[in-house]
C-alpha cells in the first residue's frame, strides 16, 4: 500500500511540475466572429453584410473600421473583372462588453481590461453593396490577430468567411437569399468550467426556410490558409483527478495525447478504470443536426488569462435550397467561437428535461446531452413542460431565449404562434420552468424549429452557464377511427350495424394560444359520412351511424376539429373508416327435368306419355360474389321431397319429408313409390356471417305424378304414346327374355331400359321372363296391338 500511494505521489508530482514555466501569454486581439448577409428591400443583387467581432478585452481596443472583400473568384488577391472594390466600415453604436461574473466579484460583472480576468467585447461592422449575379461570391474580413490559445500554433490573422450564389434563382419560391443567422444569446466567446460537462453551440436560423447543415471546421488565417493544430501534450500527460471520495487519483492522457483537430478541438476527455491511475479517453460529440458539441475540459492552468485555458472552435453552416427539384448550395457562413476554460466554485446548470402531459396528443420527447427534442402532431394541443434544475440546490436560475417572433422583416422567427407558444416562469427561482403550448396548424406539416435556449446560475465569482436548443419537429397524423358495436364488422346482409366516429385527439384544446393566460376547454368536433350502402341520408352528420349494408361495404367518415383554421376550408379533418363485411342474400331456385314425357307441368321438362320416375335438378339460385373470398361461409343446400296429395288431388298430412341431397347441384333422383299424387320438391339454401345463421331462401315445385301400373298392351304406332314395353321402375335395369305364344325367344335385354317396340314382331300376345337386379325372377304377358 505504501509502495503504491508512493507512485502516486510522484505522479501527481510531475503533473504539478509540467505547470511549471507555461507563459502567461496575455495576447490580445480578436477572439472569434462572423459575416452574414440580407438583401437589401426593393434593389435587386444588393445585399447588406454586418460583421461581428469579439475581441479579448485583455488587450487592444477594437479597430474603429473594418474592411470588406468580395471576390467571385475564389482566394484571389485583385478578384475578377466586375468584381466590387474593398469596402471600409465604421464600426458601429459602440460596444458591448461582455458579463460572464456575478455583481459582487472582486473586479465586477463585466471586467475589460490588462490584467482583468477573462472577458470579451463585442463590436459590429456593415457594409452595403451590389453584387453581379455570380455562382458563389467570397465575402470576408481580415484582422490581426487572435490570442495565443491552447490549440491553434501561434499568433495568427483571423479570417472571417461567408459564401452567396446570387445567380437568379429560376425555380426558387424566394429570389433572394438571407444567409443564416445566429442567435446573439449565444455569445461566441462562453466560459466553461473545468471538469464539467459542457454544451455550445452555433445554432443559426434562416427565414427563408432553406436547409440548413452544420459542420465543425479548421480556423483560417487567410482565404484557403488553415491555421495549424498544436499538440494536445503540450500541458503536461497527467490531470488530476482527486476528490474526497476517490482520494489520490490521476489521469493518464498517454496515447490520448496527440493533436487538436477540426474534430476535437478542446482537450476534452472521459476517464476510464480505477483510481489511483485512471486512462484518458479523448470525447468531443458533435450534432450535425443542431450545431450544439458536448465536451468535459480537462486540462486548466491557473494562470490568469492563460492562453492555455482558450480553445477556438469553428463552425460552418452551409445553406441548402431545392430548386426545380435539385438540392442546391446557396451560401454558408463560418463562425469562430472562443471557448475560455474557467475553475468554476459551482456546477454548472444541468440539463433540462422535457416531460408532456397530454394523453392521446402524440407528442414524443427525446431528452439527449446537448438537445431536447420535441415532436408534436398537426391539429393537436399538448403542452411540454421543460425543468430546469442545478446540482447546486441553492443556485437560482435565469432562462433566457431569443425574441420567437420576427419583430420586423428579416428578422428569425423561431416559433409561428400558429405552431405553439413558449414561455418561462419561475425565473430566478431554483426551478423555473419552462412552457410550451403545442397546437400546430397542418401548414406547419414537416417543419422543424430550433429554440437556442442560455441557462445562467447566480453563482459567484463565476456565473455557471449552459447552452441548449430546443428542437420542435411538426408530423401529420390522423388519429381518428370508426368503430363498429361489439366488434360486429362481418354481418348477414340487411343487419343493422352501429358505427361510431371517434377522434383520439386530446378531449382538450387551448384557447386563447398565445396570449399570457391561455386556457383549456373540451375540443369541438363535425362528421361527415360519405353516402354509402345501407347508410341513411338522415345520418351523414351525426357521429353515431346506424347501417344496414346490403353488400360489403367501407364506409369513409371525416373528423373536422372545429378550433383550428376553417376559412377558406377546414385544415383539421382526420378521414378514416371501417369495412363490414357482409355475407350476400341468396336467393334459391331450380329446374327439373324428368325422363322422358309426362303431363306438361310449370318447371318440368319432357312431357311424354310414359310417368317419370327419374329426375335431374338443376341449382340456378341467385349467389353474388362475395366482396372477399372470406365475407361468407360456403354456401350449403338442402333439397328435400314429400307426397302432399293423393292421386286424386286430396292433401295429405303426416307423410315424411325426405332428405334426398345436401350438395349444391343434386345426382339424378329416383322416386321408387308406386303411388301416384303430388310431390313438392324443396331446395333451402343459406350461408353464414361468422359464428351467425343468415336467413335461409327456400323454392319449392309442386309435380303431379300418376299411379303406376304396368300396362299389358302396348301399341307401337309411332305416336309417342304406348309405343314400347313399360316395366316399373324398380323393374328396369333387370335382364328379360322375349317369347311369342310358341315358346321361341325374340328378344334378350341384359339391362331392360323400357326400349323393346315390338319390330319386326306380328301382333299378338308375347310373354316374358325379367331377372330383376336383386336376382328375383318373375313372369309376365303382354300384347302387342297394331
Amino acid at each position: 500500500m505504501q509502495r503504491l500511494l508512493h507512485f502516486t505521489f510522484l505522479l501527481v508530482a510531475s503533473w504539478c511540475l509540467s505547470l511549471v514555466g507555461l507563459q502567461s501569454a496575455s495576447a490580445s486581439h480578436f477572439q472569434g466572429g462572423q459575416i452574414t448577409y440580407a438583401p437589401v428591400p426593393g434593389i435587386p443583387n444588393r445585399y447588406k453584410f454586418t460583421l461581428r467581432v469579439f475581441r479579448d478585452c485583455g488587450g487592444a481596443d477594437l479597430y474603429t473600421t473594418a474592411t470588406f472583400r468580395f471576390r467571385s473568384n475564389g482566394c484571389s488577391s485583385t478578384g475578377a473583372a466586375g468584381d466590387p472594390g474593398d469596402i471600409v466600415a465604421p464600426l458601429l453604436g459602440g460596444s458591448t462588453i461582455g458579463s460572464p461574473y456575478c455583481a459582487t466579484a472582486p473586479a465586477g460583472p463585466n471586467p475589460c481590461g490588462s490584467g482583468l480576468p477573462t472577458n470579451y467585447e463585442t463590436g459590429r461592422y456593415e457594409a452595403e453593396v451590389t453584387l453581379p449575379p455570380k455562382a458563389e461570391w467570397r465575402i470576408s474580413v481580415n484582422d490581426s490577430a487572435r490570442p495565443s490559445t491552447a490549440n491553434l500554433v501561434g499568433q495568427d490573422n483571423i479570417h472571417y468567411e461567408a459564401t452567396l450564389n446570387n445567380l437568379p434563382l429560376v425555380g426558387s419560391p424566394n429570389p433572394s437569399n438571407t444567409s443564416a443567422q445566429f442567435d446573439l444569446l449565444n455569445v461566441p466567446v462562453p466560459f466553461v468550467c473545468w471538469k464539467q460537462q459542457s454544451t455550445l453551440n452555433f445554432t443559426a436560423t434562416d427565414v427563408d426556410g432553406d436547409e440548413l447543415v452544420y459542420s465543425l471546421e479548421q480556423p483560417l488565417s487567410n482565404c484557403g490558409d488553415p491555421i495549424p493544430y498544436r499538440p494536445v501534450s503540450t500541458i503536461g500527460r497527467y490531470v488530476d483527478l482527486t476528490t474526497p471520495a476517490t482520494g489520490p487519483c490521476i489521469g493518464d492522457l498517454g496515447a490520448a495525447t496527440s493533436t487538436y483537430s477540426a474534430a476535437f478541438p478542446i482537450a476534452s476527455f472521459n476517464f476510464t478504470g480505477a483510481c489511483p491511475v485512471k486512462t484518458g479517453v479523448p470525447t468531443f460529440t458533435f450534432n450535425a443536426t443542431t450545431g450544439s458539441f458536448t465536451f468535459t475540459p480537462y486540462l486548466y492552468t491557473n494562470i490568469p488569462d492563460s492562453p492555455e485555458n482558450k480553445y477556438v472552435v469553428t463552425g460552418k453552416v452551409s445553406e441548402y435550397r431545392r430548386i426545380n427539384g435539385v438540392r442546391t448550395l446557396i451560401g454558408s457562413v463560418r463562425r469562430d467561437i472562443f471557448v475560455v476554460v474557467i475553475d468554476c466554485s459551482n456546477a454548472v446548470p444541468g440539463n433540462p428535461v422535457a416531460t408532456g402531459n397530454n394523453t392521446g396528443s402524440g407528442v414524443t420527447i427525446r431528452n439527449t446531452v446537448d438537445s431536447t427534442f420535441i415532436e408534436a402532431s398537426t391539429c393537436n394541443y399538448t403542452r411540454v413542460l421543460v425543468r430546469f434544475t442545478d446540482p447546486d440546490p441553492n443556485d437560482l436560475l435565469t432562462v433566457t431565449y431569443p425574441a420567437l417572433v420576427a419583430a420586423q422583416p428579416g428578422d428569425p422567427t423561431y416559433l409561428d404562434t400558429d405552431a405553439g407558444t413558449f414561455r418561462v416562469v419561475g425565473n430566478g427561482t431554483r426551478r423555473p420552468v419552462g412552457i410550451f403550448d403545442l397546437q400546430p396548424d397542418v401548414r406547419f406539416a414537416g417543419r422543424t424549429f430550433r429554440i437556442p435556449v442560455q441557462i445562467r446560475d447566480n453563482g459567484c465569482p463565476i456565473i455557471g452557464q449552459q447552452s441548449r436548443v430546443i428542437v420542435i419537429s411538426v408530423k401529420s397524423r390522423n388519429p381518428a377511427r370508426v368503430v363498429a358495436a361489439a366488434n360486429n364488422t362481418f354481418v348477414c346482409s340487411g343487419t343493422a350495424v352501429n358505427l361510431t366516429a371517434t377522434p383520439t385527439r386530446p378531449d382538450s384544446v387551448l384557447q386563447g394560444i398565445g396570449t399570457p393566460a391561455p386556457t383549456p376547454r373540451l375540443a369541438g368536433y363535425d362528421y361527415t359520412w360519405v353516402a354509402a350502402n345501407g347508410l341513411a341520408t338522415a345520418d351523414l352528420n351525426k357521429q353515431n351511424v346506424t347501417v344496414r349494408p346490403t353488400q360489403t361495404t367501407r364506409y369513409r367518415v371525416s373528423i373536422i376539429a372545429r378550433d383550428f383554421r376553417s376559412n377558406p376550408a377546414p385544415t383539421c379533418v382526420d378521414t378514416t373508416s371501417i369495412l363490414v363485411r357482409v355475407a350476400p342474400a341468396l336467393t334459391a331456385r331450380f329446374t327439373a327435368t324428368g325422363r322422358a314425357g309426362f303431363p306438361a307441368q310449370s318447371g318440368i321438362t319432357n312431357v311424354g306419355a310414359i310417368p317419370p320416375r327419374i329426375f335431374s335438378f338443376v341449382n340456378a339460385s341467385t349467389v353474388p360474389t362475395p366482396a372477399t373470398p372470406t365475407d361468407t361461409a360456403a354456401v350449403t343446400s338442402t333439397w328435400t321431397y314429400q307426397r302432399v296429395k293423393d292421386k286424386d288431388g286430396n292433401a295429405l298430412t303426416g307423410e315424411p319429408v325426405v332428405i334426398f341431397s345436401r350438395r349444391f347441384t343434386p345426382r339424378e333422383l329416383t322416386l321408387r313409390v308406386p303411388e301416384g299424387g303430388t310431390y313438392e320438391f324443396k331446395l333451402r339454401i343459406s350461408n353464414r356471417a361468422g359464428g351467425t345463421e343468415c336467413t335461409p331462401s327456400e323454392f319449392t315445385q309442386q309435380l303431379q305424378i300418376l299411379p303406376f301400373e304396368t300396362p299389358n298392351v302396348f301399341t307401337p304406332n309411332g305416336d309417342n304414346k304406348n309405343d314400347v314395353l313399360v316395366l316399373s321402375t324398380e323393374e328396369v335395369g333387370g335382364k328379360i327374355q322375349i317369347f311369342n305364344r310358341w315358346g321361341r325367344l325374340v328378344k334378350e335385354y341384359a339391362s331392360y331400359q323400357n326400349n323393346w317396340d315390338g319390330k319386326d314382331q306380328p301382333a299378338g300376345v308375347y310373354y316374358y321372363l325379367l331377372t330383376n337386379r336383386d336376382g328375383r325372377t318373375s313372369k309376365g304377358w303382354v300384347e302387342l296391338a297394331r
